[in-house]
């Protein structure tokens, strides 16, 4: 039993030399992979297709913007040659030249470099958000495969005390120290840690699979190790959520909207005056022998289409400040959920290992009275499954633990973001400072891994 009990132990730490490429190269055996290294998250969320969309949309933006800041009127040439036949007369070569141009309207022009500034913002925050919400899904699939690998690192170690035990009962029962109803008792034990391997593998390879599918440049280690214990969430409950809100791209994204919006709603009205075009006109008749020069003036009629595309605006600006209000508000529940979740995976996790604590050593004791003769077969099965079950379950505690602690972090940008020159969140919180002074909490120490 005590061998059973060790190998659990070691499975359920996963010792194995579990450790990414650079780890492995430097010898580390024990490197922690509960989390992927920061600078290659970086690197793998940057090739995802998504993250390049987001990029090329805002390309787009940047366009628009320069665009926006040149107008939409450019110089027109038109250019009229004719031929003029008079009866009784010879035939007059003539010419019509007129150059003009559309005139916006000083405020317009400054509209519209409000509007295009605006888009860009939106674009540039929409993908910083790209790159947030990819971290998000590595997060997820990452600690699923976590979960897994765990899963079935523990099984094969059941497994194997199993078998171990099959060999130690049919010698036994070979010497007449054991009934042979024993040994069919631990043949079916045994088929049924097989079959419970089987299943854990296949899950295994699943979530690999998602993994590898969703980040294909990302190395995985061929084991897993964790650490000796997750870290828990420093910091106040409501210095979290403020930060988390104060550096939503999310809610930055959709106020940059807004503004823009609002920027198209005050432009569209002041079309209802619209852009006059200037321009010039030259005109030799007669084979030169009439010239007239003249400015022209044009001005469109009519304003029920331009008050109609004002209201249309109007009201895009207020569906985008409801949007607004929306994402708010969603940001702050989902931020609160998670700060939430992060508290209580870790209290399960420390309910869990005592609990795995104490069903270890009360197989250990099942073990002992068995060997005594004090107990039979199946109350000793019946405790060492116990104590499987529970080590299983306090390995996938640690490991909701330090996916939860992890998204706080992922979700307050203080890891796995990328930083840019100027950006508002480009200095991370100061370890020390006080939580519930400042809307920057200080942040608990990342596991080795990440």
């Amino acid at each position: 039993m005590k061998r059973l009990l060790l190998a659990l132990a070691l499975a359920s730490a996963l010792t194995a030399p579990a450790t990414f490429a650079q780890s492995v190269a430097a010898g580390n055996a024990l490197a922690d992979t509960s989390l992927p290294p920061q600078e290659l998250v970086l690197k793998v969320i940057q090739g995802t297709p998504e993250v390049q969309a987001a990029q090329a949309r805002l390309g787009r933006a940047e366009a628009e913007a320069r665009m926006r800041q040149v107008g939409p009127h450019e110089p027109q040439l038109s250019l009229i040659p004719q031929t003029r036949r008079i009866d009784g007369d010879r035939r007059y070569r003539e010419w019509e030249v007129d150059l003009s141009r559309g005139v916006r309207w000083p405020g317009k022009a400054r509209l519209d470099r409000e509007i295009g500034a605006a888009g860009r913002e939106a674009a540039s925050l929409a993908f910083e958000d790209a790159h947030h919400a990819a971290a998000r899904r590595l997060l997820a699939l990452w600690s699923d495969w976590q979960r897994a690998a765990a899963a079935t690192a523990l099984h094969e170690a059941q497994l194997a005390a199993w078998q171990r035990e099959r060999s130690a009962v049919a010698r036994r029962v070979q010497l007449g120290d054991a009934a042979a109803r024993d040994r069919i008792t631990l043949d079916a034990a045994v088929a049924q840690a097989e079959a419970a391997v089987a299943l854990a593998l296949a899950d295994a390879d699943t979530a690999k699979l998602a993994l590898s599918s969703a980040f294909p440049d990302l190395p995985l280690p061929a084991t897993v190790h964790l650490p000796a214990a997750p870290t828990a969430l420093d910091g106040s409950d409501t210095a979290w959520v403020e930060l988390i809100q104060q550096r939503s791209h999310e809610i930055g994204t959709a106020a940059a909207i807004a503004r823009k919006k609002d920027a198209e709603a005050r432009r569209a009205r002041a079309d209802r005056l619209p852009d006059p075009q200037i321009g010039l006109r030259m005109v030799s008749d007669r084979g030169g022998r009439e010239q007239a020069f003249g400015v022209t003036v044009t001005l469109p009629l009519g304003v029920s289409y331009r008050a109609a595309e004002a209201a249309a605006a109007g009201a895009d600006a207020m569906g985008a400040e409801a949007d607004l209000a929306m994402t708010r508000r969603d940001v702050g529940r989902d931020a609160r959920q998670v700060v939430t979740l992060a508290r209580a995976r870790y209290t399960i996790w420390q309910r869990q290992q005592q609990a795995a604590a104490a069903t270890a050593s009360s197989a250990d004791k099942a073990e002992r009275g068995y060997a005594l003769g004090e107990l039979g077969l199946d109350e000793m099965l019946i405790a060492r499954r116990a104590a499987q079950e529970a080590a299983l379950a306090a390995s996938r505690a640690e490991i909701d633990a330090i996916e939860a602690v992890t998204r706080v972090k992922v979700d307050a940008h203080a890891v796995w973001h990328r930083h840019d020159p100027g950006d508002h969140d480009e200095a991370a919180p100061a370890a020390g400072a006080a939580a519930s002074a400042s809307l920057n909490p200080p942040l608990p120490a990342l596991p080795t891994g990440g």
